[in-house]
């Protein structure tokens, strides 16, 4: 796997560009089971491996579980040089095409759909998609939305009086 790696400035020439995929990385039931305290979703197709084996073949992981492993594998894909921080902005669309069971293996690939100047910083939408091992319908499909700033003063300029970041 290469890293993709471009200047904030130049980002805007590769609209378009697919990026990765990225190492696959397996979704254990321990990570579910941690998902599961932390959002306090206890629903037996993600923690009860015996009666989600017999139901599905397999636990199930929360598809919000599945999603936040994009961050941390996109920032293996590419690097944006002249940003300092980011803000997640929030997403335009999430579609979960396949479930991911308990020992899953997952990648994730990037493509650049977007990117505006917004006040002191730059508006990045891409898709991401994450893969399943072995099978042919992603389990995780979005457009995800992400403010970059030059520094983070620049990110604390768009922060409102009572703490909220407002970029629009």
């Amino acid at each position: 796997m290469t890293k993709f790696r471009v200047s904030v400035h130049e980002l805007g020439r590769h609209i378009n560009r697919q990026i990765g995929p990225s190492d696959w990385v397996t979704v254990w039931q321990e990570k579910i089971d941690l998902y599961a305290q932390a959002a306090n979703d206890f629903n037996w197709i993600h923690v009860d491996v015996r009666r989600a084996s017999a139901v599905f073949g397999g636990t199930i992981a929360h598809g919000l579980l599945t999603l936040s492993l994009a961050p941390p594998l996109a920032q293996e894909l590419i690097e944006i040089d002249g940003i300092e921080t980011d803000l997640n902005y929030g997403f335009d669309r999430v579609r979960f095409p396949a479930v991911v069971h308990g020992g899953d293996r997952v990648c994730l690939s990037l493509k650049i759909l977007g990117v505006e100047p917004r006040g002191p910083g730059v508006l990045l939408r891409m898709e991401y998609r994450m893969d399943i091992e072995g099978r042919d319908k992603p389990a995780v499909v979005a457009d995800w939305t992400f403010m970059l700033f030059p520094s983070p003063e620049a990110l604390s300029r768009q922060a409102d009086n009572s703490g909220n970041s407002s970029v629009d």
